[in-house]
């Protein structure tokens, strides 16, 4: 491979390292409660509601409109979800709080171990970098259209 190609390769992984971060760490996109309402079917006097009662965190001073992180939108959709299901306010938030916890989990776990994505003609490869037990291998995830499949390289 020449130096051009592979000086590109390495750019395009910094770059792609670079939006996959901003999209990991979501709080550099805020909303409005109508906004958040509109995207979770929740009325806006209800998540006031469930502001005051400190199951949401907004952002702003009460001068200015309250902002939501746009992560809230999947914990009001998750809240929700259990209310529709049945369950109270508070243990729709509990329920949701672990669920939370475990997708923050996972979008770390992601973010920690990339370090390369790159097409194939029939998949596409993740490099989730250095197997542990066997450090001379790598982890590679496998995804096509039928699901994913793991190898080491």
């Amino acid at each position: 491979m020449d130096e051009e190609l592979k000086s590109r390769k390495v750019n395009e992984l910094v770059d792609f390292q670079h939006i996959i971060h901003s999209m990991v760490g979501d709080d550099n996109v805020l909303i409005g409660i109508s906004d958040l309402s509109d995207a979770t079917g929740v009325s806006q006097t209800q998540l006031r509601y469930w502001l005051e009662k400190g199951y949401l965190k907004s952002h702003g001073t009460a001068k200015k409109k309250k902002k939501f992180i746009y992560g809230t939108v999947f914990f009001v959709r998750m809240i929700k979800k259990y209310q529709d299901e049945g369950f109270t306010l508070a243990s729709a938030v509990e329920h949701t709080k672990r669920h939370s916890t475990m997708i923050k989990a996972i979008k770390k776990m992601v973010f920690d171990r990339l370090e390369n994505v790159q097409e194939e003609e029939k998949c596409t490869l993740i490099d989730l970098g250095v197997f542990d037990p066997q450090e001379n291998k790598h982890l590679f995830a496998s995804v096509t259209e039928n699901g994913t499949k793991f190898e080491l390289h």
